[in-house]
Formats: structure tokens, C-alpha cells, sequence
């Protein structure tokens, strides 16, 4: 059986809904298949060694990756709470000595309220918009043109 397979087993043993389980492993194996890429470790290989791997500067660089991809912050969220479940999986196991912390975006920014961050304005300004009845698409692009001039500012 896989690691992800046994973490599967893991959520349904502990009461998780269908659709949390089929999230949850979705994005372990997003994180596992971005750690492969940016490690060259394949948890297929190591197995449940991939745990020696799960630090919290691994899992900082990982949320630093899916920010800079512009992952929505409701998805980005979701997937650290999936690592979250997952650190708990490996500790339940043995396999994990020590969990490391995983911060939502809005906990992330060190001296800054959490409402300053750009991911927390833009999903503000988004829900405004939705409350105000404007269009999807035109939400869509509202947050896209909001995101390539954050990209420009930060880059002056």
C-alpha cells in the first residue's frame, strides 16, 4: 500500500468526510509531487522516510511556492491543513518525532496584521464583490490585475 493510500485509510478511520479525505490526498500528493521536483526524493523510493523531510522550512519553502503561483488563498489554506492532518498521520505512525508548525497565510507575515497581507485584502475585496452582485468574470479580472500590479510593485 502507498503513502497516500495508507493516509487515505488514516482520514477514513478517523471519521473524515468523503470529500475531506478526496482533498486531503489530493493535495499530499500535490505536496509530495512538489517535493520529488524540487528534492529528487520520491516517496515511492524512500517511503516512509519522506518524513525526515518534513520540516517546517520544507513545508515554509512549499507555501512560499503555491503564494508565488498565485494559489488561491481558500486552496492554499486547504492544503496546509491537509499537510497538517498528514504530520499528525505521520506522528500517529511513529514515523514523525516532531510536528512541525504550519501557519495559514493569514498568520504568516511576522509584524503585520494578518488583514494587510495581500492574499487576506484581495479575498476581501473579492467577497465585497460578490456581495455586490458583480459579475464572476469580472471579478476574475479585477483580482487578476490586482495581482500582476502587486507583482510589479514588489519587484520595483
Amino acid at each position: 500500500m502507498t503513502l497516500p493510500e495508507l493516509f487515505k485509510l488514516y482520514l477514513q478511520v478517523q471519521k473524515s468526510s468523503p470529500i475531506t479525505v478526496k482533498n486531503y490526498v489530493v493535495d499530499v500528493n500535490h505536496f509530495l509531487k512538489w517535493l520529488a521536483q524540487n528534492t529528487g526524493i520520491k516517496y515511492q523510493i524512500v517511503g516512509k522516510a519522506i518524513f525526515s523531510l518534513f520540516t517546517e522550512e520544507t513545508l515554509n519553502e512549499y507555501k512560499a511556492d503555491l503564494l508565488q503561483s498565485r494559489t488561491p488563498l481558500s486552496t492554499l489554506n486547504r492544503r496546509l491543513s491537509a499537510l497538517r492532518k498528514f504530520g499528525q498521520f505521520g506522528k500517529f505512525q511513529g514515523w514523525l518525532s516532531e510536528m512541525p508548525s504550519i501557519t495559514s497565510e493569514t498568520e504568516n507575515t511576522p509584524g503585520v496584521s494578518a488583514d494587510f497581507t495581500p492574499g487576506v485584502m484581495l479575498n476581501k475585496f473579492q467577497k465585497q464583490l460578490e456581495k455586490e452582485k458583480v459579475s464572476p468574470l469580472t471579478i476574475k479580472n479585477y483580482l487578476s490585475d490586482l495581482w500582476h500590479y502587486l507583482s510589479w510593485l514588489e519587484a520595483s
